[in-house]
């Protein structure tokens, strides 16, 4: 979990404000998990200034993280700001990620934790924060949607936007939450939540399955393997393995698909794999049918 306090060092703070806000954080963070039953003593937890980062042990059942935290970090963000200027309210992102961490001689290393707070930068959880003014945005990566958010109604998952991160060399997706603000934490009509299983776009992934399935190099599974090995590792390790020919392509486009520019990625790998074959024209074709999903 990484945690970030959003205009921290705005220039209007006075060293007043950044008490209050300082203050007024670590309460809301640590009333929100005695709140929820998770052990604050259990975690570890390091200051980074102007938020956190906290490594929870594997025991914690994430499901809390979603279903019941957020609702209790922000009933204390709205007391908060209720009774504070403006100078010392408080909003926060907060980022989470699951994955393997190791501990060093000066605190913790893993490609998780830096990959949590690549999450967390993500611009447009700060565009749409600034924009609503919402008290917290709950950030969580693709893994992390899938499964956990997506596995418990309790969670919310259709309040969830999918957004795209792009900060320093990482490049992927997450899904973003918003709770408070002007728009009462829903999202514009708009900018409806992009949801996995929704019917066009189970259609989508079942028709690209199809034109797939054609392609011999696709339907051998020792292909799939080299396949799968072109593809962007963040896209690779989460596609599930199925022992049915068909439900492992299905999982392989259903995966690229909610990955920016992940379908794209797909075909290119199909074309190296293939090139110039029939079955490979007609996916092409197929494809530049729909120009908006090339590099979606």
């Amino acid at each position: 979990m990484a945690v970030d306090i959003a205009g921290y060092n705005n220039p209007s703070r006075t060293m007043t404000h950044l008490r209050e806000v300082h203050e007024g954080f670590w309460a809301v963070l640590k009333g929100g998990f005695a709140e929820t039953g998770i052990p604050w003593d259990a975690c570890f937890v390091e200051n980074t200034g102007d938020g956190a980062m906290i490594l929870l042990p594997p025991e914690i059942a994430k499901a809390d993280l979603v279903a019941q935290l957020p609702e209790r970090m922000h009933a204390d963000l709205r007391r908060h700001n209720a009774v504070h200027s403006e100078g010392a309210r408080i909003q926060l992102r907060l980022a989470l990620h699951a994955g393997e961490v190791q501990s060093a001689s000066h605190g913790s290393v893993g490609k998780a934790v830096s990959f949590t707070f690549r999450v967390l930068e993500a611009a447009e959880a700060k565009a749409a924060q600034r924009t609503t003014g919402a008290e917290l945005a709950l950030l969580a990566s693709d893994v992390f949607y899938q499964d956990v958010v997506l596995q418990d109604p309790a969670a919310a998952p259709a309040d969830y936007r999918r957004i795209p991160v792009e900060t320093k060399e990482t490049s992927t997706i997450a899904w973003l939450r918003l709770l408070g603000g002007s728009a009462g934490g829903r999202w514009p009509a708009r900018d409806a939540v992009v949801r996995t299983g929704t019917p066009s776009e189970a259609d989508r992934a079942k028709e690209l399955t199809e034109l797939l399935l054609d392609i011999p190099s696709v339907a051998e599974e020792s292909s799939r393997r080299i396949l799968l090995k072109r593809l962007r590792p963040e896209i690779a390790t989460v596609v599930a393995y199925h022992p049915q020919t068909r439900l492992h392509v299905l999982e392989i486009v259903s995966t690229c698909l909610r990955y920016r520019g992940g379908l794209a990625e797909l075909v290119a790998a199909v074309q190296m794999l293939e090139p110039g074959s029939e079955p490979v024209q007609r996916l092409l074709d197929h494809v530049d049918d729909r120009p908006e999903e090339r590099g979606s």
